[in-house]
């Protein structure tokens, strides 16, 4: 062996006895320091001595089919109260910007927000479904989530103190799905519910309805005609005996012209009985449609002979009505009109009925005093006031008044 071979040797048991001997001796390397776990952070009611927000979702089925419609309801309630106020982030918490894979969203509603006393209750309702083929029979989760917030705390009159951002975590939620479809499908077919029995119901039901309706609109039109022929009834009574009687004015008007006539020859020969009986039954007339006393008409056949103190009048050219008619209205009956609180007549007619009932009164006692000559100044008084008066009642009731006072 040679002298490099030796030293060579010997280089190396020193090594090896060298860090023996310091182990031996107690010179051991430093143990490593054990990792100490950062100390858990407070939560925030334990500092603010009340819970700044509490989330909790609800699902409307435990179990779902694949593809089917299910809703899951997120209710959170903030503190909102005099002293501090939680803003939660609900940005991310819209049907847009939500996620909640596998799951897919179809749609969601947001509704009002609610308070009561120092929380705010807000509220949002996901339309979820699942496709996936390896959902079937087994236990989907909804996904967890994460709520930021913060809170602004008030400090004096108006000043706010803006927290830092702090966030909130529901945990998942399981959804056992289960299938509709065998085992060797190779997609996913919808179950309707549509049978022809149930469509052939369906139309049992609709016409069913189509012979309820016709046949409560049978029974209304047929109570319609009930309530109408009466009506119709009565009117064409009414119409009748309307077109088989001369009206008023037609009456005054014959009555009027007969009171000229009178007047004419009363001035040429003079008042006698005879012409004192004629003048009396027409002042009658006129005396009776002032105090609205009806007036006796009785038709005349063609060729008929006029009862003696009653008058013919005869009304229109295509159908024309004769009529013989008179009155019994005396001054007495004129004088109780008057006196009668029911009726209100107007200051002139009132001085209108005092000269017929003066005139009247005058021709009555002409008629049956033992004298045969007659007053012929009250009998021409009487007979111009009668003339005024059936002129003025004859256009209160002329055709055009009469359908528009109807009316």
């Amino acid at each position: 062996m040679t002298r490099a071979s030796l030293t060579a040797v010997l280089f190396i048991l020193l090594s090896v006895a060298v860090p023996a001997a310091a182990q031996h001796e107690g010179h051991q390397p430093a143990p490593a320091r054990p990792k100490v776990a950062p100390p858990p952070e407070p939560k925030a009611e334990k500092i603010l001595g009340w819970e700044p927000i509490r989330c909790w979702r609800q699902v409307s089925a435990g179990a779902v089919t694949i593809g089917e419609s299910f809703t899951v309801v997120l209710t959170c309630a903030v503190y909102e109260g005099d002293n501090a106020q939680v803003l939660p982030d609900e940005s991310r918490l819209g049907v847009a910007s939500i996620q909640m894979a596998p799951f897919e969203i179809l749609g969601g509603a947001h509704p009002p927000d609610v308070r009561r006393g120092s929380r705010r209750f807000f509220q949002y309702d996901y339309q979820l479904r699942i496709i996936s083929p390896g959902a079937p029979g087994s236990d989907t989760n909804i996904p967890p989530l994460t709520i930021s917030y913060r809170i602004h705390s008030k400090v004096g009159a108006a000043a706010t103190l803006e927290g830092r951002d702090l966030s909130y975590l529901l945990p998942m939620m399981p959804i056992k799905v289960l299938s509709l479809v065998p085992a060797d499908a190779v997609d996913i077919r919808d179950a309707s519910e549509a049978s022809l029995g149930a469509v052939e119901s369906l139309r049992f039901r609709s016409s069913l309805f189509n012979v309820l309706a016709l046949t409560c609109a049978a029974l209304a039109a047929v109570m319609v005609v009930l309530a109408l022929v009466p009506l119709a009834r009565s009117s064409r009574v009414a119409t009748t005996v309307e077109r088989d009687r001369v009206p008023d004015r037609a009456i005054l008007a014959k009555v009027v012209s007969e009171l000229r006539d009178v007047q004419a020859q009363a001035g040429r020969d003079g008042w006698s009985d005879a012409l004192t009986t004629r003048a009396a039954a027409l002042v009658r007339v006129v005396a009776a449609a002032a105090i609205d006393a009806p007036i006796s008409q009785r038709p005349l056949p063609a060729g008929g002979v006029v009862p003696e103190g009653r008058l013919l009048v005869k009304h229109g050219s295509v159908r024309p009505v004769v009529a013989s008619v008179s009155s019994s209205v005396t001054a007495d009956d004129v004088a109780r009109a008057r006196a009668s609180s029911s009726q209100t007549f107007s200051m002139t007619r009132q001085q209108q009925l005092e000269n017929l009932q003066s005139g009247l009164s005058a021709m009555t006692g002409a008629l049956y005093r033992s004298t045969a000559a007659g007053d012929g100044v009250s009998h021409d008084e009487a007979v111009r006031a009668a003339i005024a008066v059936g002129n003025e009642i004859a256009a209160e009731r002329s055709w055009v008044k009469t359908r528009w006072g109807r009316q």
